[in-house]
Order: C-alpha cells, then structure tokens, then sequence
C-alpha cells in the first residue's frame, strides 16, 4: 500500500502563514508594532500559537523582537537594501549560470510558463499579481540551479525581497520595464547566449535597485510618522 495522508497544518503553521503574508504584501508596515491579542483575535486563534509563530517569523528576519518594548515589523535601513539588492544579484547571476548548465530545457519551460500565465491575465492583472509574476520568474531561477545550497541562501532573502516588491510603485518606468527584460533574458538562453543572459540578468537587477531603495524609504516615512502619533 501507498496511502499517504497529509497531516493538517498546525495553528502555529496557519498563523505564521498568515502574518507572514500581511507582512509581505503590505497589510502590515515596515516597523509596525504587533500585539500577540489582536492578532489573536483577528486570526481566531488563542496568543500562544500567535507567540509561537512570531518567534519563527522572528528567524526569517520579518520580525524584530525588542526587549521591553515589543515585537516589530522588520524595517530596511538604505544600507540593508544596499546589502540585500548585492546578495540578490550575486545569488541570481551564478543561479542562472549553474541552471543554464544543469538542465536548459527545464530552466526556460520553467521560465516560459510564468511568461506565458502573466500574458494570459493580460490587462486585468492588478499590481499585486504582476509583482508575484515578477518574484515567480526570478525564483524559478533558483529552483533550477541544481544546488540546494544556494537555493537555501537565497531563501534568507526571499521574503524580503517579496515585501520590497509589493511595496514598488505602480508606475515606475524601470519596474513597469521588467516583463520585456524577462522576455529578452528568455531568448538569449534560449539562443544558447550565456553569458549574455546573466550579464542582461545583472543589469535588470541593478536597474530596479533604485526603486526598492524608494520602496523602503516610504516606509520608513510611514513609519515614523505611526510612531509619532
């Protein structure tokens, strides 16, 4: 017999999926002070699987826990985004390079198919969708890579850099330029071009670096302004 039966997730696991998800698509604010109760009682849960899973979050760098004062959504300071944008490009770049040579078929079915899902939502897709999009195209680099170690790395990041995307502005002439970039990467690997293809890989990501920094300096603004009221 090969009868497997998924054990339901824990309210620990619900409420960290939950918190994470505010935290990154915005709903919550960068340096936004949590309370174990009224997440509580927003997730219809008691506060212990609350605790539980902020202290996890805690661990993936989304939250800050501040002795005597509370717990925190994590902020970026200019130096962190500098910091995260570097790491990004370093772990991106060498990604596609071992993808390129791993598996190339796999790496552009991969590829194509986010492409191909956002041309299908076409003019409807909101701004959240494309930004999921844009955050499916760059990681299904990493899934491909072939080294667990690395897609590992890549993983401290990757909620990070998801809560800076859904934090770009709407109409950014660099972000709004992203999907033609995904397509021109696309056929230099296709074309068997490599090192064009990370080298088109690392102007892309330096090129949007600026608007994240914008992204992370309106929160703080928010921010500080909350803790001033």
């Amino acid at each position: 017999m090969d009868i497997r039966v998924d054990r339901p997730k824990s309210l620990t696991d619900l409420a960290v999926e939950q918190i994470r998800s505010a935290i990154v698509d915005g709903r919550l604010g960068f340096g936004e002070q949590l309370s174990e109760a009224v997440l509580a009682v927003k997730l219809g849960i008691s506060k212990t699987p609350v605790r539980e899973a902020l202290l996890r979050l805690k661990l993936e760098g989304l939250v800050d826990v501040q002795p005597q004062r509370g717990t925190f959504v994590f902020r970026m300071a200019p130096d962190e985004v500098r910091a995260i944008c570097a790491f990004r490009e370093i772990a991106e770049c060498e990604a596609l390079a071992l993808a390129m040579r791993h598996d190339r078929a796999e790496l552009l079915e991969r590829l194509r198919a986010v492409l191909e899902a956002m041309e299908a939502a076409g003019a409807s897709a909101g701004q959240a969708l494309i930004k999921r999009f844009d955050a499916d195209f760059h990681e299904g680099i990493l899934a491909c890579c072939g080294n667990r170690y690395l897609q590992s790395a890549y993983g401290l990041i990757a909620f990070k850099m998801q809560a800076l995307r859904a934090r770009l502005p709407e109409h950014d002439e660099k972000v709004d330029g992203c999907v033609n970039t995904h397509h021109a990467i696309v056929r230099l690997i296709a074309d068997g071009r490599d090192a064009e293809a990370v080298e088109a890989l690392r102007a892309h990501i330096r090129n949007t670096e600026e608007a994240y920094f914008a992204a992370a300096g309106s929160e703080r603004d928010a921010a500080e302004k909350r803790s001033a009221q």
